[in-house]
């Protein structure tokens, strides 16, 4: 009875949320302070992977795409992944704060609204399975999901990460692509599926070579158009 008394006072007096970042009072996982404080990409950026450049940066490509073959058409992110937007990321990773996938699930539709990008289906970059097992998600899945639902399209996990690699941040440009070289495959249960027009999502963009491995995959099993989008961006190598 007293369980029952309890189950019903939280129902009619639900405990207010917490900001997943500051801990103040909030009405989701991040807070609207925190979402402010965000360094949002709204200066120059690369015409191909969507990095921030500066002012006065003689090129409209940043150094990391010259010279470099993308198999995706472009790249999209939010923020800078620095101050509030790392430790966003953090806790979503980290520290299984899943709702905050929700939250920037959000801002990465509006993104691509904003950008008008059209397609079909949305694929996370997988993880391997030794780390879905240890962290119980797949972060870019939570936000892949649930940007399907916001856009009305498939989600489709065709991807696997067949190879256990080095976290991306401790290696440099080179070492990033020789790390995740080989390291996807297709999904067999998925190859009666077509789709021309994709939405590759992941968290976070460094040089791109992990998104670029997937498209690489992906276009090898007849996607035509590969569009990226991560909640944040690094700087330039």
């Amino acid at each position: 009875m007293l369980k029952i008394k309890k189950i019903l006072l939280e129902l009619l007096y639900p405990k207010s949320a917490k900001c997943c970042i500051c801990g103040n009072t909030a009405r989701e996982a991040v807070c609207s302070s925190c979402l402010t404080a965000l360094e949002y990409l709204e200066g120059r950026v690369c015409l191909k992977c969507g990095k921030g450049l500066e002012e006065d940066y003689p090129d409209n490509t940043c150094p990391d795409c010259k010279g470099d073959h993308k198999h995706f058409e472009l790249a999209f992110s939010c923020f800078s992944y620095k101050d509030r937007g790392k430790d966003i990321i953090h806790k979503l990773k980290y520290e299984g704060c899943r709702d905050a996938a929700y939250v920037l699930a959000r801002l990465m539709y509006q993104k691509l609204r904003d950008e008008n990008v059209s397609f079909q289906a949305v694929v996370p970059v997988p993880i391997h399975k030794s780390k879905l097992e240890t962290r119980g998600f797949n972060q870019a899945g939570l936000i892949a999901e649930r940007i399907s639902q916001l856009s009305g399209t498939d989600f489709w996990d065709c991807l696997l990460r067949t190879k256990e690699t080095t976290e991306q941040f401790k290696l440099d440009k080179i070492h990033r692509i020789l790390n995740v070289h080989d390291a996807f495959c297709k999904n067999m249960m998925y190859n009666g599926v077509k789709y021309a027009d994709i939405v590759l999502v992941d968290d976070v963009y460094t040089t791109g070579s992990t998104v670029n491995e997937c498209s690489r995959i992906l276009k090898q099993h007849g996607v035509q158009r590969i569009y990226v989008i991560t909640a944040a961006t690094g700087s330039n190598t």
